[in-house]
């Protein structure tokens, strides 16, 4: 793995997302209008990299409101941060396979910076992206329920392992 990241960039000034793939779409806007919100805190208070890994749902939320926030006149850039090249590869059975794959392009074109932690898809990426977005960030924005079993589970759990100041979508909830 080539990390090639903006020289400016700090865990002082970086954040990241972690959140579900599925998200309930009565909270949808909800959701959209609260990463809007959080982004232009942390923009305002000196953060102007956030990390996203690049996912469906949440993910690609939380790339669309950096993207936004940027366009607003917001010093607000975009880094992905993904798993393989062929993360798109099983979208296209996703019922909106085409326009999600369509969107992941539109981002990744309008990122500061690719991180791929691999080629192809193993069995160890997923973790890998990560344990190397909470290694950027010194904040985390989630959107997390709780549930154990997920890569969401695991990055929320990383940021709270490495000290990151953590606030939750799904519930309004701040953690340090």
């Amino acid at each position: 793995m080539e990390i090639m990241l903006p020289a400016d960039m700090t865990r002082e000034n970086t954040c990241c997302f972690t959140g579900h793939r599925h998200i309930p779409k009565d909270r949808a806007d909800e959701i959209r209008s609260g990463l809007l919100k959080i982004v232009k805190i942390l923009s305002d208070n000196g953060f102007r990299y956030f990390v996203c890994g690049g996912a469906l749902g949440f993910d690609t939320m939380a790339a669309q409101a950096v993207i936004q926030s940027a366009e607003a006149g917001l010093d607000a850039r975009l880094i992905l941060a993904l798993p393989c090249r062929n993360q798109t590869e099983k979208w296209m059975k996703t019922p909106d396979g085409e326009n999600a794959v369509r969107e992941y392009q539109r981002l990744k074109g309008l990122a500061e910076a690719i991180v791929y932690i691999s080629e192809f898809h193993t069995p160890d990426c997923m973790k890998e992206r990560n344990q190397l977005m909470t290694d950027l960030s010194s904040f985390c924005i989630a959107y997390y329920n709780g549930s154990v079993r997920s890569g969401s589970g695991q990055t929320y759990r990383m940021a709270k392992k490495g000290g990151l100041t953590i606030y939750n979508l799904y519930d309004g909830s701040s953690f340090r």
